[in-house]
């Protein structure tokens, strides 16, 4: 008898503009918030669409880590340079409450809870400051967790460390831009962009964002 394949439980993204309240065009940044979000649900695999809840956060819930972390990348190199991000995963159950708002709960919510605290904590750190993104799976391997949550932190400071110039770049060719096409929008030669690709580590994000994009 062959072995029956696990489907893995859902993921559950909780994502929060950092410093929102401080922000000098509220209503603007809203508006790219919500354009950013509809971008995510147009592009990534999702079992329901997210939403933006309650202040400046957003939330969804997704069939694989890969297609979280995926949501994340959209949301976030869309609203750099106006504002940045900090994104929480769970992993585990989740109960619809009220389906015609998404109103969502259950174990994979929690664990995104703590896992968008967990990030925050560690940006206060000065050896962390650049992290973003945390996850959280209470029924994984430790071992597994541990490595997504080092190769999270690596990416987030790779893009923390980056120019304007190197995020926008990122943004571009992560969306698929060519080259040459990414070069007019930010305004530089495409032989600038492609040294950029090589020294600001550009190219070794986008292949780290392939990677955790298709991780189940």
């Amino acid at each position: 008898m062959s072995d029956l394949k696990v489907t893995p439980s859902p993921v559950a993204l909780i994502g929060d503009i950092v410093e929102s309240r401080t922000h000098r065009e509220r209503q603007a940044l809203h508006d790219a918030f919500e354009a950013a979000v509809a971008r995510a649900n147009a592009e990534v695999p999702i079992d329901d669409p997210a939403v933006i809840t309650v202040g400046d956060e957003f939330q969804g819930v997704y069939p694989t880590l890969g297609a979280a972390l995926r949501a994340s990348f959209v949301v976030r190199t869309e609203l750099f340079p106006r504002a940045d991000v900090r994104f929480g995963l769970g992993r585990g159950d989740v109960t619809t409450l009220d389906p015609v708002r998404g109103i969502h709960d259950g174990p994979a919510y929690w664990a995104a809870r703590e896992a968008i605290t967990l990030a925050e904590d560690r940006a206060q750190r000065a050896q962390t400051r650049t992290s973003r993104t945390a996850y959280v799976a209470p029924d994984e391997p430790p071992a597994t967790v541990a490595a997504v949550r080092a190769a999270l932190d690596c990416l987030d400071f790779m893009v923390g460390s980056m120019s304007t110039t190197s995020r926008e770049i990122l943004g571009g060719l992560m969306h698929g831009h060519a080259q040459h096409d990414v070069a007019d929008q930010v305004g530089i030669s495409p032989s600038a962009v492609s040294q950029r690709v090589r020294r600001d580590g550009i190219g070794v994000a986008l292949e780290a964002m392939t990677t955790l994009g298709e991780l189940p």
